[in-house]
């Protein structure tokens, strides 16, 4: 049988009050942040995908926790898992995008606080939502909540 999409894996990452956010730029669109990840490889597990994507675009280690949304991009034909991960190691860096080629694709890379999400343009539009209440964010389109604990230990109410 043949495959009719392609799959993607993205990390969503908080650390304290902040969410790692990647910031691409395309010549046929205006620039945009989004969680980072890429495409699974051939015989590439999730997993392995996940942890080699965010190490490639920047430079952090994580252990996923949870699948927290599955987003299906119907033109491109991609399914698209989204993770809830812990921050293991690494130094932030701003990596390269060997998924897209051409001028730079990756401008950027940025713990951004929670509550300035709002002022970004994040892609997929809606995918996540301050809430000034818990200091935490509202992340998908069902908007599960995701609290964003002190001590960096993710806890997802679903």
């Amino acid at each position: 049988m043949k495959n009719t999409h392609h799959i993607s894996v993205r990390a969503l990452v908080f650390r304290k009050d902040s969410v790692l956010l990647v910031r691409h730029a395309h010549q046929d669109r205006p620039p945009f942040w989004c969680f980072p990840g890429g495409l699974v490889e051939e015989r590439e597990d999730l997993i392995t995908a996940l942890k080699r994507e965010l190490v490639e675009e920047t430079g952090i280690m994580v252990e996923p926790l949870s699948v927290v949304a599955v987003q299906e991009f119907k033109r491109e034909k991609l399914l698209e898992v989204i993770f809830l991960c812990k921050h293991t190691g690494g130094e932030t860096i701003l990596g390269s995008d060997p998924d897209n080629p051409g001028p730079p694709v990756l401008t950027d890379v940025k713990w951004i606080p929670c509550k300035e999400t709002s002022l970004l343009d994040i892609r997929p539009t809606g995918l996540i939502k301050p809430d000034r209440k818990t200091s935490g964010v509202f992340f998908g389109q069902f908007y599960s909540k995701v609290s964003v604990p002190q001590d960096d230990r993710p806890q997802v109410s679903l």
